[in-house]
């Protein structure tokens, strides 16, 4: 098991036998009557998947996780993965590999998306099958300046709709201000482009109910109202001016951790309901490459990836009741870098996607 210390297991072996302790208890209590079964833990393994990248996401019920990477033609493929044996069970192209990847799953694990650069696909899971592939439309920009890459995805609740960032044109030593670009699943049609206070718009956050849209940039988290069906930035959260906040995760308490990803090793948690800062976070006493945010389901730790080439990337994880880091709990990873990485929905099960030379790989680590 990828830990730093004996202490680091103690220390969870501890929350987690809290946890057993207390589903014993209801267990107990609720004997005889039928349970429903809940979502499984993968089990500890290094998955080779691909070539040069690759970026996880995992099914509702943890059983299977859905990995991004690429094949020895630089075609990109979405390998299948039963997160219990480590099996590759299903393979699907994508097309040619643009390398700026970003996914999102759908809330009943039917539908994945895929923005492979300027272009999102659609994957229908339960049949394997590539449902189809839409341009992002046109950016205006002046003559001889560059179109700008995306820099995040996301779904809404409900599924209807993806939201995708993309940072502003560019030329020499300049760039423009970046959009938001909205797009209806039914349809699978972009709808709306709105531009932003913000150059470099990266990840993205939709908070439940689906009318609030938060948007990690250089210009602080910008927050949008997509009540009207066309999303309008309502204020940029004070006091993450000039933090750089770019990742975003919400927590089941809904509120908002963002980490800054320029260097800085620091973060800021964010209460949506009134778009005010209840605490700063420092992550790392040194600068820091801090990237994919995640909250545990039980809402008690805030893991970060710290992917600094230099020492290795490994996960960084927090007290969300104190906000301290809490340096026992800290996973190494043995990726060279890292492209994504998300939490099992079990809780205890951490899926690391990345790269080691020209290999891809998936490292399941249970915590």
């Amino acid at each position: 098991m990828s830990v730093n210390t004996t202490h680091g297991l103690l220390a969870r072996a501890a929350r987690w036998g809290a946890a057993l302790v207390a589903a014993g208890t209801l267990l107990a209590a609720t004997a005889g009557t039928a349970q429903a079964a809940g979502p499984v833990g993968g089990t500890e393994a290094v998955i080779t998947v691909g070539y040069r990248q690759a970026s996880p996401t995992v099914s509702p019920d943890g059983t299977t996780a859905y990995v991004v990477t690429a094949d020895a033609k630089d075609t990109l493929v979405l390998a299948v993965v039963d997160t219990r044996s480590g099996a590759i069970t299903g393979q699907l192209a994508l097309g040619a590999n643009r390398w700026t990847v970003y996914t999102a799953l759908s809330a009943d694990g039917s539908r994945l998306y895929v923005l492979n650069y300027l272009g999102l696909s659609v994957v229908d899971l339960p049949t394997l099958t590539l449902l189809g592939t839409t341009a992002l439309p046109d950016q205006p920009r002046p003559a001889d300046w560059r179109v700008g890459p995306p820099g995040g995805l996301a779904l809404s609740p409900d599924g209807s709709t993806a939201y995708v960032s993309q940072f502003g044109p560019q030329t020499a030593g300049r760039i423009a201000p970046g959009r938001v670009l909205a797009f209806a699943t039914a349809q699978r049609a972009f709808t709306a482009s709105v531009p932003l206070p913000a150059a470099i718009p990266e990840d993205l956050a939709v908070r439940p109910g689906g009318r609030d849209l938060y948007i990690g940039s250089e210009a602080g988290v910008l927050h949008l109202d997509t009540s009207a069906g066309v999303p309008s930035v309502t204020r940029v959260v004070p006091g993450t001016e000039s933090t750089k906040d770019s990742h975003l995760t919400l927590s089941p308490n809904g509120h908002l951790f963002a980490v800054n990803g320029a260097g800085a090793g620091t973060g800021d948690e964010i209460d949506p309901a009134s778009d005010t800062v209840t605490r700063r976070l420092t992550l790392t006493p040194n600068t820091a490459s801090l990237l994919h945010p995640r909250v545990s389901p039980d809402g008690s730790r805030l893991y970060v990836v710290d992917n600094t080439m230099e020492k290795g990337p490994s996960v960084i994880a927090v007290d969300t009741a104190t906000g301290a880091v809490v340096p026992e709990e800290a996973l190494a990873l043995n990726e060279e870098s890292v492209d994504g990485m998300v939490l099992g929905p079990d809780g205890h099960t951490l899926y690391a996607g990345g790269r080691v030379v020209s290999t891809g790989y998936l490292q399941i680590l249970n915590f």
